[in-house]
């Protein structure tokens, strides 16, 4: 039976060595015993002699030569590897949130486009292994460097965004640990000429910048135009009923209607809301032939009509409350409406009685909020410290619902510290008032001082118009027949 012959090719730029069997490619080695293993493949035993010149015929160097380095080779792979699969699993935390549940349909393209990045990054790190080993596959050069090309892409992404506000997160080692990282991976595939397995480099290239171009696109899109495009608006407005007179009191029974439609395009999330019912107490001087520029002045500071004949010297609230609940939401072209009775004695001293309400909204397109918002907080049932701060002392009783917020587009919320929404109802004398506020938590674990803009969150209050009647007209009444 004829000897089969072995021939060892001389290493390349890689210190890999070709072998070939009776002119068969059998394979590449990067040392002896991996040599001999491709040898038991072939049905060689496992104990030939290499130096056998009959059977082993080495090119270009001798059987000594086996210049692989196969620490530094296994630290590179592992050192890709590992980047790699750190970098899929940050894309897929990210993009997860907004494919699944972002509030606009850009924003969950913007998800979709991050978790098949991170996709594409897990095919590339295990492809990592080939490229740099035998290269046995044409194309993993090709996934090696598009994966980490997303990865400089998506890294120089997270921290433009976070060098708006520079803040600590615990996202914030990870994107610096991967940006070097990406810097270090880009100078391995370029030292490897891992982009000469691309067939079509122009194509490659366009289809890379297509992609890029599109993520960036759409957080452009869903994070900062369309939150300032739609139109976000409320139409509100409070409306008396025809009084009734009680039939055995000496009081009159106003029915109050208090509405408000969502005639924009983009729902709206109910942080607070108040009424006031209230009767004006004025001073009449029938005599008095026109108004002294001491009035009119001091009217303009207040910001109120100029009445010749009458002089307001009070307001007292009749009826004060809340109208919408708190984290309730309205959607475009629906509406919503509270109908209330407001008792009023007839021997009350008001010349007229008003009406009006305020609501509180922030845009469903610029964040979301933790359903614990739901719950309030009373002052006057607090066990534990206050967690903001109320200046001046002492404080007047409250309820105040507070919750975390979250911004539309998820990358925004890996690259800021958490926020809060803090909605409070005062209560006092005047009845209610109203507000908000969107901010962090400081080193104490309150709500800081630092608010955010309410613009950013599109946070904006409403206020119906002022609705007025004489009280006189309530007290002109026939007592229904009993």
């Amino acid at each position: 039976m004829s000897r089969r012959r072995v021939v060892v090719q001389a290493p390349d730029e890689r210190g890999l060595r070709q072998v070939t069997i009776d002119g068969a490619p059998a394979g590449s080695a990067w040392s002896q015993r991996d040599l001999r293993r491709q040898l038991r493949r072939a049905g060689l035993p496992a104990d030939m002699d290499l130096e056998d010149r009959a059977a082993v015929s080495w090119r270009g160097a001798d059987s000594a030569s086996w210049p692989d380095r196969a620490g530094r080779r296994r630290a590179t792979i592992t050192l890709l590897v590992a980047g790699l699969l750190v970098s899929a699993l940050l894309l897929a935390d990210i993009g997860t949130v907004d494919a699944l549940g972002a509030l606009t349909f850009s924003g969950r393209l913007t998800g979709v486009l991050f978790v098949l990045s991170g996709a594409a990054q897990v095919v590339a790190a295990a492809l990592v292994f080939d490229f740099w080993g035998k290269r046995t596959l044409r194309f993993s050069g090709v996934m090696v460097v598009l994966g980490v090309l997303i990865s400089v892409a998506t890294e120089g992404l997270l921290l433009a965004v976070w060098f708006q506000e520079r803040e600590w997160t615990p996202y914030l080692p990870v994107f610096l640990a991967l940006s070097l990282w990406s810097l270090w991976a880009v100078w391995a595939i370029w030292r490897e000429r891992a982009w000469k397995g691309i067939t079509h480099p122009r194509s490659f290239t366009a289809a890379v910048a297509v992609t890029a171009l599109l993520t960036l696109a759409n957080f452009s899109y869903s994070a900062l135009y369309q939150p300032h495009a739609a139109l976000f608006h409320f139409k509100m407005e409070a409306k008396f009923g025809k009084p009734i007179p009680d039939p055995e009191l000496p009081l009159v029974y106003l029915p109050v209607k208090l509405h408000v439609t969502n005639d924009g395009v983009v729902p709206g999330y109910v942080l607070n809301s108040a009424y006031w019912v209230e009767g004006r107490e004025s001073a009449f001087d029938g005599k008095k032939a026109e108004p002294d520029p001491k009035e009119w002045r001091m009217d303009a500071e207040a910001g109120v009509d100029t009445e010749l004949h009458v002089q307001p010297i009070a307001y007292r609230t009749i009826n004060s409350g809340p109208v919408l609940p708190v984290d309730a939401w309205i959607a475009p072209g629906t509406d919503f409406t509270k109908e209330l009775v407001v008792q009023i004695p007839t021997d009350a001293k008001y010349d007229l009685i008003t009406a009006k309400w305020t609501a509180i909204f922030l845009r469903e397109d610029r964040g979301r909020i933790d359903k614990r918002l739901q719950s309030p907080v009373f002052s006057w049932k607090e066990k534990t410290d206050r967690f903001f701060d109320c200046s001046p002392a002492p404080c007047p009783d409250y309820v105040i619902h507070h919750a975390k917020v979250w911004h539309n587009n998820n990358i925004i919320n890996v690259t800021r510290r958490p926020r809060y929404v803090s909605s409070t109802r005062w209560l006092s004398k005047q009845g209610s008032a109203v507000d908000s506020r969107i901010s962090p938590l400081d080193s104490r674990g309150r709500v800081s001082a630092d608010a955010e803009s309410a613009e950013r969150y599109g946070v904006d209050q409403y206020v119906s118009g002022l609705t007025a009647i004489p009280f006189v007209s309530l007290l002109d009444l026939k007592t229904p027949s009993s």
